[in-house]
């Protein structure tokens, strides 16, 4: 049994790891020469660069003939607060480096000259540039050095006839940047030192700069505990900051409710937080433990390098040029030589993306092997500003990534009973992917695969074909093993019935976004396609609406990209489910018809990325076919989210924020503030937000009206979620793995889980109608709402009756 001194020592723990994180990735961005990336420089160049772009301007702007004209005329083609970014961001990259200021001159003027060019190149070919930086930023490309080589080389394919400026002239702008910033700061400093009888100087940072950015690591890295979880229940939660975690550092870090400014602070205090409370305690006595055997083939996974729901461990590497550099090329050897650059550029990019996913899972493993050491242990959680609830410990957790789902494992156990068996298979046909047909289809499919899931569940390496390829390879792997145990015992005489299980068998929702707004406006065609009604087998409002779409294209007489050949080859005649799914799964969130554009592109590069004659206008071009059919299919969501958007732009314009209450009594806030700012974006090298001064007294009208849709949506879903959790509670139901709208308990308890979700939705739109209560507060104020959209006849009862509302 773990004490509550061991817990503060493994808090202790956390706040050390989490400054030694933040030490590393700060000496890491110095030693690559990315020093403008860390913390300090960000904090200081909020602090100099409005001083620095005043000082640079008046320099431009002063017509003075004299030594300095030259230099005047080269800096009047880049506006200051660009030429200043781009001299701050050279000289922080070189901080921890003595910098010869001749270099660091040199380096500044000719990103000056880029910044100049590159806007010259953008004015001129705009679409064909846009395109490129679009490419940049698909790819996640940062580096400096790529992107010039890229934008010089398209240049040049476009006759650019750009006149370089010479060493003189780079190094002289540079210089005139560095001394702006030698008078205008007490950043930096000049020193002198003779090196084979000639004088060198060196750009360093002054003692005052160094002792100031000392003081700022130190404070700063422990700021960023590594939140991991309890060995000892959590605290009750009892108010903002009284719960969770034990010692003072860790609380500070991690309050009940995540708030953004003090009216938002002020407006949540002034709620009633105990339900929200009751349902984030009974999450918090949940105990858990690592899954040993499914841990155990991760790690042999991950050392024999399958890249089973995980990267390979191996950099990918990219082949050699075709042709030698410097050789004159032929016609053939050209287009060898480009689509070389293409694989090269993807490469680059997925291996970027790889390195990442690769730090992810090591550190999933690390912690689960890290945990196997405690019998059980706890997370805390906590809510966000809509009421959603979240555990504090990234990636290892109950609402992770499949992997860290497969690893955990509740502590407690429970006899499958009547029932138990019957719905942990249905479990493993959802997890393996077989989920679009009945529940007893689902059972029967199981069955007939019973010889094969005991053979992998024996030897789940010498038999991945079974596991892996899984639409949840992990999760399933676990339920294989508890499948595989629980025939075991019933092959020993045993009832079925008595095996005890202890992974969550869980009941997802269907779009579930659409399902609330058409609960709301009682809409009987959006709530057949999510489930609200009685089905003999799922509906799918996905292949929904690819069939309306398919449809729309077979009436179309033309056919310019070859999209009927596509949906052939890649969907057996209609629209892939999966080329709908993002687009319609995303609009009950703010999507818009440029997103379901971007979605479509990013399904054909994917899958066939050679089918199209370029492929983003493939995607314009299908995207109002796609639109206009989630249109036919998704009709209230939109109406009630046009609702939202003119309730948010009424109160806006009046500059106040729009606020509501949930169901059980939690307080929603949204007052999204303008930033007094200046936005700065260079052509290579980056953006930078300017904070001049703070947040003003002005409401965000184009934030407020974007993401009211999205927040008040959710904030439906998180008290639905409440509410299953407290009674579950109330009947000792254990909420195992809850994820806003996947909601998971032991096999004995998921039939009436099942009826538990219905019911308290069914409470939630019969006894309670969100849109009008919103209206209704501001019924009797200056504040004018347009009337509410028509209700449909959908009878909100018949959610009761639907197996596969949350299947």
């Amino acid at each position: 049994m773990q004490t509550i001194d061991a817990q503060l020592e493994l808090e202790r723990t956390m706040v050390f790891k989490g400054a030694e994180t933040f030490e590393r990735t700060t000496k890491e961005a110095e030693e690559a020469g990315r020093g403008a990336e860390t913390a300090y420089a960000q904090r200081l160049l909020q602090e100099f660069m409005l001083p620095l772009i005043e000082a640079l301007t008046s320099f431009v702007e002063t017509n003075r003939p004299g030594k300095h004209g030259k230099i005047r005329t080269l800096l009047q083609r880049c506006s200051p607060d660009k030429a200043m970014y781009l001299a701050m961001q050279a000289v922080f990259n070189s901080f921890t480096h003595e910098a010869p200021l001749a270099g660091l001159a040199t380096r500044i003027g000719r990103m000056v000259e880029d910044e100049v060019r590159f806007s010259r190149f953008q004015e001129l070919h705009g679409d064909y540039y846009a395109a490129i930086k679009k490419d940049f930023k698909r790819k996640g490309t940062k580096d400096y050095r790529f992107m010039h080589r890229v934008l010089t080389h398209k240049a040049n394919e476009l006759a650019d006839e750009w006149i370089e400026w010479t060493v003189a002239e780079r190094a002289e702008v540079g210089m005139k940047l560095v001394d702006v910033i030698l008078t205008n700061t007490d950043l930096i400093e000049k020193r002198q030192f003779n090196q084979h009888g000639k004088t060198r100087t060196l750009i360093v940072p002054t003692e005052s700069a160094k002792k100031w950015i000392d003081e700022h690591k130190e404070f700063s890295k422990f700021l960023f505990p590594d939140k991991m979880p309890c060995i000892i229940p959590p605290d009750d939660w009892t108010g903002l900051n009284q719960g969770g975690y034990y010692s003072p550092e860790l609380r500070h870090a991690t309050p009940m409710i995540k708030t953004s400014g003090k009216k938002h602070r002020l407006h949540v205090q002034g709620g009633d937080l105990t339900a929200t409370m009751e349902a984030l305690n009974a999450l918090q006595e949940v105990p858990w433990e690592v899954n040993t055997e499914v841990l155990a083939v991760v790690v042999a996974c991950w050392n024999a390098n399958l890249r089973i729901g995980m990267p390979q461990k191996d950099p990918l590497e990219i082949p050699p040029s075709p042709v030698a550099k410097g050789t004159e090329l032929t016609e053939a050897q050209q287009e060898a030589l480009t689509d070389w650059k293409h694989e090269a550029a993807e490469i680059h990019t997925q291996e970027k993306e790889r390195r990442s996913k690769s730090f992810q899972i090591s550190r999933i493993i690390r912690l689960a092997s890290e945990y196997t050491k405690y019998d059980k242990f706890w997370y805390v959680w906590y809510a966000d500003s809509r009421g959603r609830f979240y555990p504090t410990t990234s990636g290892f957790n109950p609402q992770g990534a499949d992997i860290s789902k497969g690893l955990l494992r509740p502590n407690q156990s429970k006899p499958l009973g009547k029932s138990g068996w019957y719905w942990l298979r249905v479990n493993g046909a959802n997890r393996f992917g077989h989920d679009k047909v009945s529940y007893d289809d689902r059972v029967k499919w199981v069955d007939e695969q019973q010889e094969f899931f005991l053979r992998a569940a024996n030897d789940p390496m010498s038999h991945t074909e079974v596991w892996g390829n899984a639409d949840k390879p992990w999760q399933f792997l676990a339920w294989l093993f508890e499948y595989r145990d629980a025939l075991a015992l019933e092959a020993l005489g045993h009832d079925i019935g008595s095996y005890r299980s202890r992974i969550p068998v869980g009941r997802d929702g269907t779009c579930n976004g659409l399902q609330h707004f058409s609960a709301m406006l009682r809409d009987e065609t959006g709530g057949t396609y999510t489930n609200l009604v009685p089905m003999a087998v799922p509906a799918d409002i996905y292949s929904a609406v690819a069939r309306v779409c398919t449809k729309a294209l077979r009436n179309e007489q033309a056919d310019p990209f070859g999209w009927l050949p596509y949906i052939d080859a890649h969907g057996e005649g209609t629209v892939p489910r999966k080329l709908a799914k993002r687009p319609v799964m995303t609009l009950p969130y703010g999507s818009t018809r440029q997103s379901c554009t971007k979605y479509i592109f990013e399904y054909v590069m994917a899958t066939d990325r050679e089918h199209f004659e370029g492929n983003f206008k493939a995607a314009c071009w299908l995207t109002p076919y796609m639109w206009t059919s989630i249109g036919e299919v998704v009709v209230a969501a939109r109406d009630a989210m046009r609702w939202l958007q003119k309730a948010a732009g009424v109160l806006s314009k009046a500059n106040e924020p729009i606020t509501w209450t949930a169901y059980d009594g939690f307080p929603v806030y949204m007052g999204t503030r303008v930033i007094n700012s200046t936005k700065i974006e260079t052509q290579l090298g980056g953006r930078f937000q300017l904070r001049v001064g703070t947040f003003t007294e002005d409401i965000d009208r184009n934030r407020q009206r974007n993401g009211v849709a999205p927040n008040f949506v959710h904030s439906q879903d998180a008290a639905h979620m409440r509410a299953v959790v407290r009674q579950c509670k109330a009947e000792g139901i254990a909420p195992l793995a809850f994820i806003h709208d996947d909601f998971g308990t032991h096999a004995a308890d998921t039939e009436r889980l099942g009826e538990i979700i219905r019911e308290t939705f069914v409470a939630l739109y019969a006894d309670h109608d969100p849109l009008q209560a919103l209206a209704a507060q501001y019924q009797d104020t200056e504040y004018e709402l347009e009337p509410i959209p028509p209700y449909g006849t959908l009878d909100i009862q018949d959610v009761r009756k639907s197996l596969y509302f949350f299947g």
